[in-house]
């Protein structure tokens, strides 16, 4: 809580608050994912009771990878955090498949059950270096 007794924190006070430094509580407000509730008459912003628990699923979602403009959808309510994380799973997925079938000799056999093959959400299995 500020001096004021209103309940807001100052950016200085959410980052020694959350552990987040100042700087990137200013940029995500300036992408508009940390909105400020109000504004001193010097211009200083001030965030809500909320803020603490929006910077931290921005900031979860970013060490996910999620970017910035998906992060957005999500805190506007465009799309859910599941319709996001598929997303970027996906993304994740065509990404690391190639890379992964190097010098593996063909593509994963899906009826793996060795501890070294990783099931994949759509029932595939990804063999890692599987020597069963």
């Amino acid at each position: 809580m500020n001096e004021d007794g209103t309940g807001l924190l100052t950016i200085g006070a959410l980052a020694r608050l959350t552990g987040t430094p100042v700087k990137t509580i200013r940029h995500w407000s300036d992408q508009d994912l940390l909105p400020p509730a109000a504004r001193t008459p010097a211009g200083y912003r001030l965030y809500g009771p909320d803020a603490p628990a929006r910077l931290e699923i921005v900031r979860s979602l970013r060490d996910l990878g999620i970017g910035l403009a998906a992060i957005r959808s999500v805190l506007h309510r465009e799309r859910t955090v599941a319709e996001t994380a598929a997303q970027w799973a996906d993304a994740l997925d065509a990404q690391i498949l190639p890379h992964s079938l190097n010098g593996m000799g063909g593509p994963p056999s899906s009826s793996c059950s060795a501890p070294c093959c990783v099931r994949w959400p759509r029932g595939g299995a990804q063999q890692r270096s599987c020597r069963t």
